[in-house]
C-alpha cells in the first residue's frame, strides 16, 4: 500500500517560472492545485529563494513601468 509521501505529485514542469511571473493566483489558475500543494511545491522548488526571485521580478517590473510612465 502506498503511503501519503509516495502519492504526492512532484512540481509540474514550469512551476517556478509561473510562480515567479504570476504568483499564487497564477499557479492556482495554471495548475489547478490546492494551496497546500502549491506551498509544498514552492518549498520543493527553492522555498525562500523562489519567493525572493518573485519579489525581485516584481521590483524590476515596477521599475520598468515607472520608466515607461516618465
Amino acid at each position: 500500500m502506498a503511503t501519503a509521501a509516495t502519492r504526492r505529485k512532484p512540481p509540474p514542469a514550469g512551476f517556478p517560472e509561473v510562480f515567479i511571473r504570476w504568483g499564487w493566483r497564477g499557479v492556482e489558475t495554471v495548475f489547478g492545485s490546492r494551496t497546500d500543494c502549491n506551498k509544498r511545491w514552492v518549498q520543493e522548488c527553492g522555498g525562500c529563494d523562489l519567493i525572493k526571485r518573485r519579489r525581485e521580478y516584481r521590483l524590476r517590473l515596477r521599475e520598468v513601468k515607472n520608466d515607461c510612465a516618465a
